[in-house]
């Protein structure tokens, strides 16, 4: 579960704590979640304030929070602005938020990647496609590497972390050595969930 970003584990979790459709509560959703600490309680907050404007969780009329299911397939974000240029040939940043559902970055990232594939050129607020594209839209190989790097570097961190307290634990005798290994014991129960 500890797995992604944190708007990726709320969805999993709601359709989780949803599953008949009986709606639930905040504190559910942070109990799930093992939140512990008010800045991981802010960042969910967050996290569900924008799925809500996303429309990737709903407000049920009882004021509980439900799931919302996406058919399969469904397009993405890029795949919906894509599909609008095609069809338009150019547009305002802003009226590709509206269309897509998405921030500002992700309109202005996209326009970035058309620039870079020779498809496209963003200037003054606009993003507008060059020639004959074709049907597909344009995958991001760079955005991929770089998330890929990232979970490496992220992973090596995590592990010298874990040989750092494992270390300390045994130098350690005592009541401060029983604590610090209880905590690289919960750290390793948390990287073994990371990688399943």
């Amino acid at each position: 579960m500890r797995r992604g970003s944190l708007r990726e584990r709320v969805r999993a979790a709601a359709l989780e704590l949803d599953k008949q459709d009986a709606g639930f509560e905040f504190g559910d959703l942070s109990d799930f979640l093992g939140v512990q600490t008010r800045r991981e309680e802010k960042s969910l907050r967050g996290a569900v304030t924008d799925l809500l404007k996303a429309g990737d969780l709903r407000r049920r009329e009882d004021g509980r929070l439900g799931k919302v299911e996406h058919p399969p397939g469904a397009p993405t974000k890029q795949e919906i602005m894509w599909r609008f240029l095609r069809l338009n040939r150019r547009a305002p940043v802003k009226k590709l938020m509206a269309v897509a559902q998405a921030a500002a970055a992700t309109v202005e990232q996209f326009g970035r990647l058309l620039q870079r594939r020779g498809l496209g050129q963003i200037e003054n607020g606009e993003i507008y496609l060059l020639g004959n594209p074709g049907p597909e839209a344009p995958f991001d190989e760079e955005r991929a590497d770089r998330a890929k790097a990232w979970r490496q570097k992220r992973k090596e961190a995590l592990v010298s972390l874990d040989e750092a307290y494992a270390e300390v634990a045994q130098e350690c005798p005592g009541k401060n050595g029983e604590s610090l290994r209880a905590i690289a014991a919960a750290r390793l129960k948390v990287s073994e969930m990371e990688e399943e």
